[in-house]
């Protein structure tokens, strides 16, 4: 028994042979893959037809050996993916050395963090200048976290409890002089 597939890509009529169901096989007319469908019972009665009602493609040999598949399974997830992929569009497990190497970088520089974690905002600013303590506490927390603006608002409170200090001890001086 055979099994009549059309090819995708030229639209040839192929015979296979019932060995060959649920592989992929090289198209004779074109070259490209063509899966081979899981065979099924024939719905006429075969002697109705002869061979060249149905051969399209005259005396040409029909290739029967596998082609190798277009995909790999993923290391990370099994997922196929092609086997020259950076990154596997599934899991976002990375393969490629560059692209390992600049995402440790990023990991180790804070990783990724929304657009509003890159600069303090304003309430920020008034945080950092008018209770400097807690906003040191609050830089402390966000560079643990890997945030950009901690290290800027730990230094910007930083500094405001320095001028602030400076600033209390010079009231105080002042008024024990009179």
């Amino acid at each position: 028994m055979t099994i009549n597939v059309n090819c995708q890509d030229c639209g040839k009529l192929l015979k296979a042979k019932d060995s060959l169901a649920g592989r992929r096989v090289k198209c004779p007319g074109c070259g490209s893959g063509v899966q081979i469908p899981e065979a099924v019972e024939e719905i006429f009665d075969a002697e109705e037809f002869t061979d060249d009602e149905f051969d399209l493609g005259g005396d040409d040999e029909w290739d029967e050996t596998p082609i190798e598949s277009d995909r790999i399974p993923c290391s990370a997830c099994g997922e196929m993916i092609k086997p020259k992929a950076a990154k596997c569009r599934f899991c976002g497990e990375i393969f490629d050395p560059a692209l390992k190497k600049r995402k440790k970088k990023k990991k180790k520089r804070g990783g990724s963090y929304a657009a509003e974690d890159e600069d303090m905002s304003t309430g920020d600013w008034v945080v950092a200048i008018l209770c400097s303590g807690i906003g040191c506490i609050a830089g402390i927390v966000w560079m643990i976290q890997g945030k950009p603006k901690g290290t800027k608002m730990f230094l910007v409170s930083l500094g405001m409890q320095f001028f602030w200090g400076v600033i209390r001890g010079m009231i105080e001086l002042a008024n024990q002089n009179p």
